[in-house]
């Protein structure tokens, strides 16, 4: 009996993170002087991409040491003439999902993405 409630549970469970996993998976992409900047949110991780390199990632190996719901990820891009802009990013949130893209200080995308709740 407690078996097959354990098994009905665990199926339950599975069922929930796939669900979970596609309704926060999201895609932010801008360009910035000429570099494609993307930030990639997914149930275990976050990442984010200059020209197509990921230059930073946080990870977890389950959905539930999200303890922390917002996350920073940093990189860098090193202009024609050498210089280097720095790119940082916040992402998170609890019922919602914000993503702030900054370039040295100036706001480039603030967006706040509601995740569905079925």
């Amino acid at each position: 009996m407690f078996k097959n409630f354990r098994e009905e549970m665990k199926k339950e469970l599975e069922i929930v993170q796939e669900d979970l996993a596609k309704d926060t998976f999201k895609v932010w992409q801008i360009d910035y002087n000429g570099h494609t900047i993307r930030v990639v949110n997914a149930i275990t991780e976050e990442t984010l991409a200059i020209n197509n390199i990921i230059v930073d990632c946080k990870k977890r190996d389950s959905m539930f040491k999200q303890i922390v719901p917002f996350v920073k990820l940093q990189g860098n891009i090193v202009e024609d003439d050498g210089s280097i802009s720095k790119v940082t990013v916040k992402l998170g949130g609890f019922m919602t999902l914000n993503c702030l893209i900054k370039v040295n200080g100036y706001v480039l995308l603030q967006e706040k993405y509601n995740i569905p709740l079925k």
